[in-house]
């Protein structure tokens, strides 16, 4: 029995040996085309891919600069010619079973637009972005005064390693999942639209699963659909650069889909907030960085 249609996509910088861990893993278990979008890599990453992996199903596109994640992803997002598409990040490896399990549920579900699969570290913990509720004035708040990991405030939470209470057994709908690994329904995003290239990195996830809600569609996450994710291996070489890249793309987030609900002092406090807080962990990530 012929399953769906699928084609995969993987934009990579800089990651090294783990590009080729990613589309052999990619290879392995998600049938169709998988496409590799390089954003001006200046790592051995690429000619690497070329030599190890000699498979028709391969298919090479190195842009002249990097355009950032949303926009790479866009590339093909923009053609599709398939009833699904994966987006991979280039550090995940994916486990055997993923693709049939994921496609499963969504072909039973005509109204699962978007869905993704249980994240691990490489020690078997889970990764807490795997599932995420959307971030609410609250949880800004809390970031601001520094408490934010006190009281589990969302975007950029889900570095330390820990053990999750998520139920394997079932699936799942859930505000957002992680854009290290996503399957979207292709005549859903018809509907809801490409990537917002505002976001240059971060956050573009957050905000696609929100318009696939608004949209009408659900977003699904599936316990059994499992992947490892090594975090951060394309911007460890430029900690700075990346959380400013986060920092903007929480303010657009913010702007929007919850500014408009609040007055206009409100509005300019979280976001002078969001872009305050950027400048101690600026700092701490120069610290960590040179020492």
């Amino acid at each position: 029995m012929v399953g769906p249609s699928v084609q995969t996509v993987i934009v990579n910088f800089n990651s090294g040996e783990w590009l080729l861990r990613a589309v052999r893993s990619a290879l392995d278990c998600i049938p169709g085309l998988i496409t590799v979008v390089d954003n001006a890599s200046s790592d051995n990453s690429i000619k690497e891919l070329r030599v190890s992996v000699l498979d028709a199903r391969l298919n090479i596109i190195q842009n002249t600069e990097n355009v950032g994640f949303a926009a790479a992803n866009n590339q093909i997002l923009k053609n599709l010619n398939t009833e699904f598409i994966v987006l991979m990040n280039p550090d995940c490896e994916l486990e055997s079973s993923i693709w049939e399990l994921i496609s499963e549920r969504m072909l039973e579900d005509a109204k699962i637009g978007l869905a993704g699969g249980r994240i691990l570290n490489a020690d078997g913990s889970d990764q807490k972005t795997s599932k995420r509720d959307f971030p609410t004035l609250l949880q800004a708040l809390l970031r601001l005064l520094g408490l934010g990991r006190l009281f589990n405030s969302d975007f950029d939470r889900g570095e330390e390693p820990q053990q999750l209470s998520l139920n394997d057994s079932k699936i799942e709908y859930v505000d957002a999942i992680s854009g290290a690994f996503m399957v979207a329904r292709s005549s859903a995003i018809e509907e809801v639209g490409i990537l917002d290239e505002g976001y240059f990195m971060h956050c573009e996830d957050l905000d696609w699963c929100k318009r696939f809600w608004l949209s009408g569609y659900k977003v699904a996450w599936v316990g059994t659909a499992q992947l490892m994710h090594e975090k951060g291996v394309s911007s460890r070489a430029r900690p700075v650069r990346v959380l400013w890249y986060l920092h903007r793309g929480m303010d657009r987030f913010f702007c929007k889909f919850e500014g408009k609900k609040y007055n206009l002092l409100v509005r300019g406090l979280i976001r002078l907030g969001i872009y305050l807080l950027y400048l101690p962990r600026a700092l701490w990530a120069i610290v960590k960085k040179v020492f």
